[in-house]
């Protein structure tokens, strides 16, 4: 940050566009507010975590680093998480005194918890304050949560910045780029990936408030270079784009936080001019593969090839699977360090994370993902794979989204139901029939079919599982089919 300000005194920083206008920091600007944090944080308690709402403005970015480079252990949460108030409850918090955020968020805490807004953190602190020990803070991550109940993952500041490297490595940011982010900075993939990429390549970050298809597509046209999105951003983005011109200077966008279909690949590919590449790593490891290049015409339905410095482990699933499928363990060099109040061992003694995923290796060393190990539905001993059954029902012209899960019934045996958005008048006897033209066995075909407005999802734009079967649960099952 210092050399940035050294150099690009006046160049901008970061900007984040708003409702009513927005706001930009220079890198002066930045590393000024991100000292004054740093100097202030000797009035915080000792060894407690704060928790930081990150609303993606200049403001909450320059305390998030002056916070950790001070000592502090952070945990960053979106302004909107669902998950704040649980945090915060007596009977969850992890050890949190201290909420910084903006002026608005005030009051919203609990009894017991001191508010502070980012304007006090660049306060001169007392004279009297005790010198904080020089330690580098950890930054505590939320897992998404999709599958469960979200786990707080430690991480420290060496990892982050090693993922920063990496993804200016991969997609060769330079200070001449402009890196537009359309995913929450308090997320591994906005925090790692667009803003701290950001700082150590020097180029200028773009982000909103609040996610706004229209505002997406006018900072795109605004010297975009590269766009970082997950599958849910393209989605709305597409038709959007449909009505503007290509972006001009766009020359990579990226896709992270979930499977992206190859139908929504090819059609954000014809709007931006650029494929959409995925990358895939998860919050306990970081960034564990890119696709490169994807220079064919058809989308590549793998997640690409292992970053620099990551090992993969495959575990046979089934010792007799042609395909070479196993259980996806992996070594990286941005690997947690262990999950906050946890105990034991998170890796093998030879430091490898099984990251729950079922996945094979093609012939060229690409990775394809299958699904999660723990998601697949035991149907009569018969492991059905959920996410091969969704990619199918997606086929149907008249199928807008479908997330396939396992419930067990009454009789403790396991069933196969399927959450779909469906167009008007679908028949769903033509669904069925379509699942078994496609080759899926009759064990393999949805019992149970819930047509829903939409899909429940977290804010990285994963399907949320458990809000789907609480949706579920809440109206009328479906018919068999």
């Amino acid at each position: 940050m210092r050399r940035r300000s050294d150099e690009r005194a006046d160049a901008a920083a970061l900007r984040t566009a708003t409702a009513t206008g927005g706001h930009l920091a220079t890198w002066a600007q930045l590393h000024d507010a991100a000292s004054a944090v740093r100097g202030f944080a000797a009035t915080l308690e000792p060894a407690a975590p704060v928790l930081l709402i990150v609303d993606n403005t200049p403001a909450s970015a320059a305390t998030l680093i002056g916070l950790t480079a001070a000592g502090v252990d952070v945990l960053p949460v979106e302004e909107v998480s669902s998950h704040l108030a649980d945090l915060l409850a007596p009977s969850r918090n992890p050890g949190v005194r201290t909420v910084v955020g903006p002026a608005r968020a005030a009051g919203t805490q609990p009894a017991g918890i001191a508010f502070l807004r980012y304007e006090r953190c660049r306060a001169q602190p007392d004279e009297a304050s005790a010198p904080r020990a020089r330690r580098l803070g950890e930054v505590l991550q939320l897992t998404s949560g999709s599958a469960g109940e979200p786990k707080i993952v430690r991480h420290s500041l060496a990892n982050v910045w090693q993922g920063g490297h990496t993804y200016r490595q991969i997609l060769d940011l330079t200070p001449a780029d402009v890196v537009v982010a359309a995913v929450p900075l308090a997320h591994s993939f906005g925090l790692v990936g667009a803003l701290t990429a950001a700082i150590v390549s020097g180029a200028e970050l773009r982000t909103t408030q609040r996610f706004q298809p229209g505002r997406l597509a006018d900072m795109l046209a605004a010297e975009a270079t590269v766009l970082f999105g997950t599958p849910q951003v393209y989605r709305l983005l597409t038709p959007v784009m449909h009505r503007r011109p290509t972006p001009a200077r766009l020359r990579a966008a990226v896709s992270s936080g979930g499977p992206l279909s190859a139908d929504l690949g090819v059609r954000a590919r014809a709007v931006l001019g650029v494929p959409v590449r995925q990358f895939y790593g998860s919050t306990e490891t970081g960034l564990i593969s890119y696709q490169p290049d994807l220079d064919g015409e058809l989308p590549d339905p793998s997640v690409g090839v292992p970053v620099p410095g990551v090992r993969l482990r495959l575990t046979r699933a089934e010792p007799d699977d042609p395909t070479g499928a196993g259980q996806l363990s992996v070594y990286t060099p941005t690997l947690f360090h262990g999950y906050l109040g946890g105990s034991g061992p998170v890796c093998t003694p030879d430091g490898f994370y099984d990251t729950g995923d079922l996945a094979r290796l093609d012939a060229d060393g690409r990775l394809h993902l299958l699904g999660r190990k723990d998601t697949f539905v035991n149907v009569g001993g018969r492991k059905v794979n959920p996410t091969r059954v969704a990619r199918i029902l997606g086929e149907h012209p008249e199928v807008r989204e479908a997330f396939v899960f396992g419930l067990t019934d009454a009789d403790g045996e396991q069933r196969v139901h399927a959450a779909v958005v469906l167009g008007p008048g679908t028949d769903r006897a033509d669904l069925a029939e379509h699942c078994r033209a496609r080759g899926l066995a009759p064990y393999e075909v949805p019992h149970e079919l819930h047509p829903l407005d939409r899909l429940p999802r977290t804010a990285m734009g994963k399907v949320d599982r458990q809000a789907v079967i609480a949706a579920v649960t809440a109206v009328p099952i479906g018919s068999e089919v």
